[in-house]
């Protein structure tokens, strides 16, 4: 495609009452430049359960009707789509421009016009921009990552704004909920949700989603 700095290949995603068609990359092993090296490991360029658990949790519960939405670790940008066709203003994003680059290819595949990107690493998120909403699907997946992430939440969430976090039950998101999140907002809703992958080994995962209200007092 036109654009892309990365071989890609279409797929579907199927959720309740929703088809969309995805474009992600070709072969992921082709991305990986030093294995050794976590930075450049390609995780931006696969649709993980995660995503697909919170895509599906935002389709059937959430209307954001102009609402803001910073998608954080965006990758091909699955959960931000579903915002964006339920009403939201959605900015992707991720530390890698070709994963940028096929949120906004995917943004236009399905009709979605409210939606821009940013380059940012959490270690040196730059954002000034406050959003109604914050979405992450499996962010939370390494410790040495959560300060960042709660001086983003702080920074960059609106009082009174919106949390919503899906993970594969990691035991490092669990603690990060238990020790930051449930002191700073109101639980919303905390689900489980079966999504089922075309992985032939690995094909069923229950995936956790946490919703949360931010109290006013502690966002900053």
């Amino acid at each position: 495609m036109h654009g892309l700095n990365v071989s890609t290949r279409e797929i579907t995603i199927f959720l309740p009452g929703l088809t969309l068609s995805l474009l992600v990359a070709r072969n992921v092993e082709d991305l990986i430049t030093d294995p050794a090296d976590e930075d450049n490991i390609p995780l931006w360029a696969e649709i993980w359960p995660a995503a697909r658990g919170l895509a599906r949790y935002i389709w059937e519960n959430i209307t954001f009707s102009g609402d803001t939405v910073l998608e954080l670790g965006a990758g091909v940008g699955l959960p931000g789509l579903v915002c964006g066709l339920k009403g939201a203003r959605v900015t992707f994003s991720d530390y890698k421009p070709e994963a940028l680059q096929l949120c906004m290819a995917n943004a236009g595949l399905n009709g979605v016009k409210e939606a821009d990107c940013l380059l940012a690493d959490w270690r040196d998120f730059k954002m000034v921009r406050q959003f109604d909403w914050i979405i992450g699907s499996d962010i939370l997946y390494d410790p040495k990552f959560h300060p960042f992430l709660t001086d983003i939440f702080n920074r960059c969430l609106r009082p009174d704004g919106q949390l919503l976090i899906s993970h594969p039950g990691r035991p490092a998101t669990f603690n990060f909920l238990k020790e930051w999140l449930q002191e700073n907002g109101h639980v919303v809703a905390e689900k489980l949700i079966p999504v089922t992958t075309e992985d032939p080994y690995f094909p069923h995962y229950d995936i956790y989603i946490h919703h949360y209200l931010m109290r006013p007092t502690q966002a900053k």
